[in-house]
């Protein structure tokens, strides 16, 4: 097998089908546990929150986004050892496939399942509930879910996947705890920014940064340099990092 190509689909899909193979047991366990999660979550907010869909909808997005975050921050995880490194990079297989394959399970196969699991641990947290007549709660006029509500209310979520770029690349540089390191250089920068900017004796707009925040439209498009930024530098990062593991 070939392995001087740069991308190559019969050998990308044998990495696909080995990667998905080797972690199975992980990947389902991990899967089992974000349902019992958004389940066991849906359950207690949804029956004790009397503030309507609007806070379950906030609970909810930052709960699947934690999920999403540590998972996509344990890509990679041959990086975590150097043996298994050697191993990993011994395969056969381009390091834009490598790449490719933890993209795609990471982002591609994992984030439409994670958002099917929501919607499902929602339903069956309505489902087994019952009426309480002595607070008047009846799941019946429960509000039902919605993506569309979800991410409307969530008008961050463009800088949220810019948070999963930023992660992605993390896990190929760091061995352990790779979100926490990864999200806490991502704060790191715009606070050493605010304080220099203090220091040096200018002044940030922080009302007009707020009212862009409020303005879906400007907000988006203050965000779309960040994503762009993140996917730019992101991607080819990673290709690099497994080009320099390999030499």
């Amino acid at each position: 097998m070939k392995t001087n190509n740069f991308f190559d689909l019969d050998r990308f899909i044998w990495l696909l089908r080995q990667d998905i193979l080797f972690n199975f047991k992980f990947y389902l366990s991990f899967l089992l546990g974000l349902s019992i999660g958004i389940y066991l979550v849906s359950y207690l907010i949804i029956r004790n929150l009397s503030s309507g869909f609007l806070s379950v909808n906030y609970i909810l997005y930052n709960l699947l986004l934690g999920a999403t975050m540590v998972f996509i921050g344990m890509s990679f995880p041959a990086f975590r050892n150097q043996i298994n490194t050697c191993n990993y990079l011994l395969t056969p297989g381009s390091a834009f496939e490598k790449l490719l394959v933890q993209f795609v399970v990471r982002f591609v196969i994992f984030i439409p399942l994670a958002l099917i699991l929501l919607k499902v641990g929602v339903y069956l947290a309505i489902a087994s509930m019952v009426p309480d007549p002595k607070t008047g709660f009846d799941p019946l006029f429960v509000e039902d879910f919605s993506y569309s509500r979800l991410l409307t209310f969530q008008n961050n979520s463009l800088r949220d996947l810019a948070y999963l770029f930023f992660v992605f690349a993390g896990s190929a540089y760091f061995k352990r705890y790779a979100v926490v390191k990864t999200m806490g250089a991502f704060i790191f920068f715009p606070v050493t920014i605010f304080l220099l900017v203090k220091l040096s004796g200018g002044q940030m707009n922080w009302n007009k940064i707020s009212s862009d925040y409020l303005d879906g439209s400007r907000f988006f498009l203050s965000l779309a340099p960040l994503l762009i930024g993140n996917l730019l530098f992101s991607l080819p990062w990673v290709y690099f990092k497994i080009k320099e593991k390999e030499l």
